[in-house]
């Protein structure tokens, strides 16, 4: 009788690559440092319609603030009150949230989808449901930054608008290196991966952008 025929092997449901970014200048902060300016930020960002069981927005300033060391009150220093940008910090130094990774991806995968071939149909929105930076926390190799930027700004006030100064905490060049699972269902290819990297080496990533920061050189290889 002849043989059975083998059954092909299932297929995994995700792709793992390992992706090194080398920062080519500096790299911004961009957590607020104060938590008066880190409970205005989350109140912004809160939707409109804020669902039955949401965290209010008084604990998740707390969590945040943990993560800066902000201070408060007669503790702060009366020059970083407002307007100061600082990295998140642990146990073992500063590092960079794979959730705003995520959204440097999204943020790229819109402006490159005509450069694609063939042209991929909504890659935003597939580059959210398929693209995933598992590596939640990443070090930046460093327990404390390099330096601190002053930029003067306008704002708007109560009382229109005005000049005041920032101060944005950056590292020079820096290296991220995270993990990302993507859905192993043929959308997202290395191809497409390559292109939104390389839009993104150049927009660069984080804040002060517009200034040149953020900018890498990047190597992504498969697990």
């Amino acid at each position: 009788m002849p043989g059975r025929k083998k059954k092909p092997a299932k297929r995994g449901m995700w792709l793992r690559y390992q992706v090194e970014l080398q920062m080519t200048g500096r790299f911004a902060a961009s957590l607020p440092k104060t938590r008066e300016e880190i409970a205005a930020m989350l109140e912004q960002r809160m939707p409109a319609n804020r669902p039955e069981d949401y965290t209010p927005i008084e604990e998740l300033a707390e969590e945040v603030a943990a993560k800066v060391g902000a201070t408060e009150g007669e503790e702060d220093h009366e020059e970083v009150k407002f307007g100061w940008a600082t990295f998140p910090k642990d146990d073992n130094g500063l590092y960079y949230e794979g959730r705003c990774v995520r959204g440097h991806l999204k943020d790229c995968a819109t402006q490159v989808r005509g450069f694609l071939e063939p042209e991929v149909k909504a890659l935003k929105a597939k580059v959210a449901n398929k693209v995933y930076v598992v590596t939640d926390v990443i070090p930046l190799g460093a327990k404390e930054p390099a330096g601190t930027e002053a930029r003067y700004v306008q704002v708007m006030t109560r009382m229109g608008p005005r000049s005041t100064i920032k101060y944005v905490e950056y590292l020079e060049k820096p290296e991220l290196t995270f993990e990302l699972k993507v859905f192993n269902d043929g959308v997202i290819t290395p191809e497409i991966l390559n292109t939104i990297f390389e839009y993104g080496s150049i927009h660069g990533m984080g804040q002060e952008r517009s200034q040149g920061w953020g900018r890498y050189t990047f190597n992504i290889t498969e697990l």
